[in-house]
């Protein structure tokens, strides 16, 4: 027995309630059983109980034994001083609270044996999904009421990240965007150096230069990457250029070094040296990144933002100095959904946030649900079990719902294990 599932108990109220009696035998009535609290503090907040003839409004802590109370040293902390009840599964030993007992309800013989055998087979499932056997019983409106729920709570993290960088960037929002591209850039495998580069590199500097060449030799001369000796004239002209551009802005003692970027089973087009020269471009093109995400207001026009093609040289050669067999492809379009996915849409989820303003974070959802679902090892489990992803939107909840539910086992939390877990009345 844990709490997690005795607040589900009192929560949706699955225990007999004929005749109910507190520990020292008095009639108990619940009228109210108050707000969950995910917060330190008693367990449920402006609960409303009647004991005897008497009506009480407070606060209801839980624990598995009335002990525990003593353990977890609430008789010393002010925060449970209003505790009008004290929910059990087994009352070993009476409370006290500022010179008086604690009412206490005692759970263990009130609750139905077949309910206590669902929850262990989920909570000790060896699927990874724990209720798959059950799974396709279950409404599809709660389904979609629990995708909803953790597409929002996916998006609103991943919102908080932008904040965060947003903070360090003293509120600058183009900076903190820049950054944010730039480390999705570099997808799994890359992202922390291509991080480091954004970083090392200020958008403010990128802004102020007007030639593709310039921005290729800042960026490809800050990673590190950038060749010494060569009769390459499009090498050395990079190199030239960043050796002026370094000096006049300092950026030497922020270089990356060659050795931080990963090449080893990756494909040609996913090489760092593909990646920068894309992003080379993607600067180039859009002198404004932050605006121009702030002011699409379409699929389409995301689209337009990040169609890109890089210089001629890096539509010919995939590291320096080594002719591709063929053409380089640009930009594919799984790599700009994976942009639109993860970093478009919460930027517009924080933005919205920041400004109060509601129609950025619908712009997000809209942007989701116009974008294909995403086909990985998660999106695949769901598939098995009969659930139609039809979109990003689908897909983002799911990860959200396979990594922070069903991994760790909440579903007592989630929509659908409660459905499962409902008695049969």
């Amino acid at each position: 027995m844990n709490e997690s599932f005795l607040h589900y108990l009192w929560q949706f109220q699955y225990f007999e309630k004929n005749n109910l009696l507190t520990s020292a035998g008095e009639e108990l009535s619940i009228i109210k059983t108050g707000t969950l609290n995910t917060n330190a503090g008693p367990d449920f907040f402006n609960a409303k109980i009647k004991i005897g003839k008497m009506e009480w409004v407070g606060n209801i802590e839980i624990h598995v034994k009335s002990s525990d109370w003593y353990a977890h040293r609430h008789q010393a902390d002010q925060a449970y001083e209003n505790v009008i009840l004290h929910v059990v599964w087994e009352n070993d030993k009476p409370v006290m609270n500022r010179q008086e007992i604690i009412p206490t309800l005692e759970l263990k013989d009130r609750v139905d044996q077949s309910l206590i055998k669902e929850y262990r087979r989920l909570m000790n499932s060896p699927t990874s999904i724990a209720c798959e056997k059950s799974f396709a019983n279950v409404k599809e409106l709660t389904k979609l009421s629990m995708l909803d729920k953790t597409l929002m709570q996916r998006l609103e993290t991943k919102a908080n990240e932008v904040t965060k960088l947003l903070k360090l960037n003293t509120g600058d929002w183009e900076e903190t965007t820049y950054q944010l591209l730039a480390k999705n850039f570099g997808f799994k495998v890359n992202s922390d150096p291509f991080f480091q580069l954004s970083k090392s590199l200020p958008y403010k500097i990128i802004q102020k230069q007007h030639k593709l060449i310039q921005i290729e030799a800042l960026l490809f001369g800050q990673a590190g990457m950038l060749p010494t000796k060569t009769k390459d004239d499009y090498i050395t002209t990079l190199f030239n250029e960043y050796e002026f551009l370094s000096h006049k802005f300092s950026l030497k003692e922020t270089q990356l070094n060659v050795s931080q970027w990963k090449f080893l089973r990756l494909r040609p087009a996913n090489f760092p040296t593909v990646r920068i020269a894309q992003l080379a471009a993607l600067m180039f093109q859009t002198k404004s990144i932050f605006s121009s995400v702030v002011l699409a207001d379409d699929h389409s026009a995301y689209q337009n933002i990040f169609t890109i093609h890089p210089s001629a040289y890096w539509q010919t050669h995939y590291r320096f100095g080594l002719k591709a067999k063929g053409k380089v492809p640009s930009m594919g379009k799984s790599s700009i959904e994976n942009i639109l996915i993860n970093t478009v849409a919460p930027l517009l989820v924080a933005y919205g946030k920041q400004k109060d303003e509601q129609q950025y974070v619908d712009r997000a959802v809209n942007l989701l649900q116009h974008l294909p679902l995403e086909n990985n090892v998660i999106t695949r489990k769901w598939n098995t079990l009969g659930l139609q992803i039809k979109s990003a939107f689908d897909s983002q909840a799911l990860i959200e719902l396979y990594n922070h539910f069903c991994q760790t086992r909440q579903c007592l939390n989630c929509n659908i294990g409660i459905a499962i877990l409902k008695p049969n009345k």
